[in-house]
């Protein structure tokens, strides 16, 4: 112990009780730190730390390393001065030599290998071990790393499946002019979530990232409303509620427990999982069916009134889905002859059946009829069964984009109660196929043709994604226009959960790290109680000269050299190696000369 050398005016007493309150103290912090961490299970930097953190981070591992090392030269200080008393008092009666040089070793501490001896070698070397451990666990036990804390979301979204928003939707739906503004804003972006909802690997790339009213989607919208504030999107204010939306601000209602940490972290990054309803799609799309249905488009060709170059043709289109009919009529342009361009030219019209009006619409499904022409011949007449659903997904928020993963199998739209949302979205499908035609050309037969037409069923697995896709658009647009009051009634709500995961630096619970930390601190605690308590006793009855230091090597030459041990081999074992190991010692009190007092002799037993 450093303070071993030092003229203390402390009484050995005093030391000895000193260094069982210092340890106990010190083992208290880690215990006590420990048990901190596990209760809370993740504590977190202020974020004033933790920027310094990223900003200087070498300094982080200077201020650990430094306190670990004093806590470490403290802890071992008191353990290496209790053990020393405790040798001190207990080698006043003979003992081999051997075991003094153990004596030494276990109070320095250091260590030695003696074959002969492997149980006293073994000792100090796991002394040995522990203390060089110190500084390794109170590193451990004190760095904070980098770490992902967990913050519990709850709150609450506009329930599409619920009794009450259906009976809304319906009265919308049946005012006049209600819906017009909505259609306008899926005219102009709906497009664009059933093009990038088709995973495809073709000659053109579409990126699968798209934005709707400010927020970023990856692939589709799986028909959810962000959750979170920083993923809401549009901040101005909303244009119109209901139907009438068209774009601007959705208040988020959700909320985050963070525990005893109130004031919150916002660390270095953070990211969310949030568990939604969702709405999609089983879409089926295949060759028509001719025993039960039927799609017929009949052109009527006018010559041009204002240019005489071109001609106007009117198709009216017909669908027949089991004996449900919908008429579409259409427009496009060709050239003064009458005739349309079949290389640069090119219609696809598209009709939704039954009519989302008509008294048979049923909430399970519609169909979606469709068929090329010209440039886009190579798609036959197809019909794609549309069975729309809610569903409960998992919201990923990450990076600034949106990501959904279904967890949960489907509730179909089966209930009358569902009939309004199903009607409002094979409207949605209905308005924006029509609007896709041109005068020459579509855009989705566009699409198709740029990802290839010679494998049939691509081309279905295409149009499959791109009406899902439509689907949930159509549906996160209702769910945007209803949820931007900001004040949902309660009836028209259901409960959201997640987790707000936030990168930052701190300790987060590791029982298996902290269990060996703790075993190592609370061993030497446990071997310096013990020492010091014995050093206490027998300090009390048999009290050792303080001024005597069996582990310093120049009062153990002084003791010899005056006491003169026998070392001459004698038996068998003479002339062996290691034989003066086994030779017993003791110390003895010598008055000393001219007045001096007492000093300790080593002699041979």
């Amino acid at each position: 112990m450093l303070f071993a050398n030092v003229k203390i005016r402390l009484s050995t007493t005093h030391l000895l009780l000193l260094t069982i309150i210092g340890q106990t103290v010190i083992m208290g912090f880690a215990w006590g730190f420990t048990g901190g961490i596990l209760f809370e299970g993740v504590i977190p930097l202020s974020d004033h730390i933790v920027h310094l953190i990223v900003e200087y981070p070498t300094v982080l591992t200077l201020v650990v390393t430094l306190i670990s090392t004093a806590l470490s030269i403290i802890t071992s200080m008191f353990f290496t001065f209790a053990v020393k008393e405790a040798l001190g008092h207990h080698l006043s009666g003979p003992i081999p030599l051997v075991r003094l040089r153990a004596a030494i070793a276990l109070s320095r501490p250091t260590w030695f290998l003696r074959r002969r001896f492997l149980k006293l070698s073994a000792l100090t070397l796991a002394v040995y071990a522990v203390i060089e451990l110190l500084n390794t666990s109170w590193s451990t036990l004190l760095l904070p790393s980098v770490l992902q804390w967990p913050v519990p979301m709850f709150g609450t979204e506009l329930d599409l499946g619920s009794v009450a928003f259906a009976n809304q939707l319906n009265a919308d739906l049946l005012a006049n002019g209600a819906r017009v503004p909505a259609f306008e804003a899926i005219n102009v972006l709906t497009l664009v979530s059933g093009i990038v909802a088709i995973v495809v690997d073709g000659v053109v790339e579409t990126s699968p990232i798209f934005t709707f009213n400010g927020a970023a989607y990856n692939r589709s919208t799986s028909g959810v409303l962000p959750a979170i504030e920083e993923y809401s999107g549009a901040s101005n204010p909303p244009s119109g509620v209901g139907l009438a939306f068209s774009g601007g601000k959705v208040p988020v209602n959700s909320s985050f427990d963070r525990g005893r940490h109130k004031s919150g972290s916002a660390g270095i990054a953070k990211n969310y999982t949030v568990t939604q309803q969702g709405v999609t799609a089983n879409v089926t799309c295949q060759a028509i069916d001719l025993s039960k249905d039927s799609f017929i488009v009949t052109p009527t060709v006018a010559q041009g009134v204002f240019n005489d170059s071109l001609s106007f043709f009117m198709w009216k289109t017909v669908a027949n889905c089991s004996g449900d009919v919908n008429p579409m009529t259409y427009f496009t342009t060709g050239n003064a002859s009458g005739q349309m361009d079949p290389v640069s030219d090119g219609f696809l019209p598209v009709v939704v059946c039954p009519n989302p009006a008509s008294p048979s619409f049923n909430s399970y499904k519609f169909n979606v009829f469709l068929t090329g022409l010209y440039k886009y011949d190579f798609l036959r007449t197809t019909v794609c069964e549309v069975v729309p659903y809610l569903t409960t997904v998992n919201v990923t928020y990450h990076g600034g984009i949106i990501s959904v993963d279904r967890i949960a199998t489907s509730s179909g739209l089966t209930d009358n109660l569902h009939l309004p949302l199903s009607q409002y979205i094979a409207t949605a499908v209905n308005y924006q196929a029509q609007s896709n035609q041109r005068m020459t050309n579509n855009t989705i037969g566009n699409f198709l043709t740029a990802y290839g037409r010679s494998n049939v069923s691509e081309l279905y697995s295409e149009l499959e994604d791109y009406w899902r896709g439509m689907v949930e658009f159509a549906s996160t647009e209702l769910r945007s226009a209803y949820s931007a009051t900001g004040d949902i009634p309660s009836n028209m709500t259901r409960p959201t959960s997640g987790t707000m995961y936030i990168t930052t630096y701190g300790w987060r619970s590791d029982s298996h790290t902290f269990i060996l930390v703790l075993v190592v601190i609370t061993t030497i605690w446990g071997v310096t109680v013990f020492a010091a308590g014995y050093s206490l006793v027998e300090e009390r009855y048999n009290p050792c000269d303080p001024s005597f230091d069996f582990s310093n090597p120049m009062h153990l030459v002084i003791a010899a050299s005056g006491g003169g041990p026998e070392v001459q081999p004698r038996g068998p074992d003479m002339g062996q190696a290691g034989y003066s190991e086994d030779i017993t010692v003791r110390f003895v009190d010598v008055a000393g000369t001219e007045g001096r007092g007492t000093s300790r002799r080593l002699v041979s037993a």
